[in-house]
């Protein structure tokens, strides 16, 4: 197989898409080739010899356009690609159809979120196959949807148990916007430490847009409002190589994200040993196959918005001390690596993109 992987980033070094290089790594150990097409390229460490890539660019709208279909039919037809797999943007799937039809390429498509729109609707069913990471991240009926679990790399997660001392320190990663809902998370805490407890909180990940500078300035006046100041660090957007330095320093992760699909960085957490905590409701049919002295899933989800909650299931965890944590930390870690480690999804997704499977 030679497969035409569409993205918008490879970059080891990009805050959210850096693990992208890893997927594409092992892609290439069950490939003849894969041939990447990204709007931007940067730091490509790691990738083997039978790896290339174009990148498209994000200047001009008209131009992008024509490069992208250029770069379609040149890999389609003259250098014979005959896989193509659109990673998580519906449009890329809709533009590759046209082409991959007319090459005898087949096309599918990896999506994870809640959000349904009409582009993800027309290009599903233009694929032989979505693939999803769950029932929840992809909310559109058909035939040919694939629910594989994610793809999470362990490796770079493997991290030494935390010691669980005072002080706690909390992180949650994502972009300072209403859906990741970081105020949730911060009244968390002011209940938290009203409690006595001894936390901090890590906060990792900044805004894209002017919406999001918008809120993150009410994000900051909630610090201050709190009197959080000493007891929370926001970080802004952090390199995806270098956030397993932030998952080695803290002890606990709390994901207050409405997306309502599969966070995967819940599940790095996890992969790294440390206990973690969500109001995602794709999460307890995960965190019900742990063991049974691990605990129930609702030690590990609070209901959407409720910081009251939130504070309550970290307290409660806390409460089981150091050596119980460190037993849920393996167990996590252990469920994990079984389900959704990278190197599983990679190699089923090019299993399940062979010529009549």
């Amino acid at each position: 197989m030679k497969l035409l992987f569409l993205t918008q980033v490879l970059d080891l070094q990009h805050g959210v898409l850096g693990f992208v290089v890893r997927w594409v790594a092992e892609f290439a150990k069950h490939t003849d080739s894969v041939r990447v097409v990204a709007l931007e390229v940067g730091d490509t460490t790691g990738l083997p010899d039978n790896v290339d890539w174009i990148e498209i660019g994000r200047e001009g709208r008209f131009g992008r356009y024509f490069k992208y279909k250029s770069a379609l039919n040149k890999s389609l037809g003259r250098d014979g690609y005959d896989a193509v797999l659109a990673h998580m943007v519906p449009r890329y799937a809709l533009v590759a159809a046209g082409p991959a039809k007319r090459h005898g390429a087949r096309l599918y498509m990896w999506y994870t979120h809640k959000g349904v729109d009409a582009r993800l609707i027309k290009a599903v069913p233009k694929t032989l196959k979505t693939f999803s990471a769950s029932e929840e991240s992809l909310r559109v009926e058909g035939n040919n949807r694939v629910i594989t679990g994610h793809g999470i790399d362990t490796d770079h997660f493997d991290l030494d148990a935390p010691d669980f001392t005072n002080p706690l320190r909390i992180l949650s990663v994502g972009r300072l916007t209403p859906a990741k809902d970081p105020l949730c998370v911060l009244r968390g805490i002011r209940h938290l430490l009203d409690q006595g407890h001894e936390i901090a909180l890590d906060w990792v990940g900044g805004g894209l847009t002017k919406s999001d500078e918008g809120f993150s300035g009410e994000v900051r006046r909630e610090i201050t409002k709190l009197e959080l100041t000493d007891h929370v660090t926001l970080h802004g957007e952090v390199p995806y190589a270098a956030v397993d330095q932030l998952f080695q320093a803290a002890d606990f992760l709390v994901n207050a994200s409405h997306t309502g699909s599969v966070d995967k960085v819940v599940l790095e957490a996890m992969a790294a040993r440390r206990p973690a905590i969500s109001c995602n409701d794709s999460f307890p049919v995960i965190f019900d196959a742990l063991p049974e002295s691990t605990g129930q899933s609702q030690a590990f989800f609070f209901p959407a918005g409720d910081a009251v909650a939130l504070a309550a299931r970290l307290s409660a965890l806390i409460e089981r001390g150091p050596m119980q944590l460190t037993q849920i930390g393996k167990h996590l870690r252990e469920l994990v690596v079984k389900e959704h480690g990278v190197e599983a999804l990679c190699e089923r997704l090019i299993r399940d993109m062979e010529p009549g499977s």
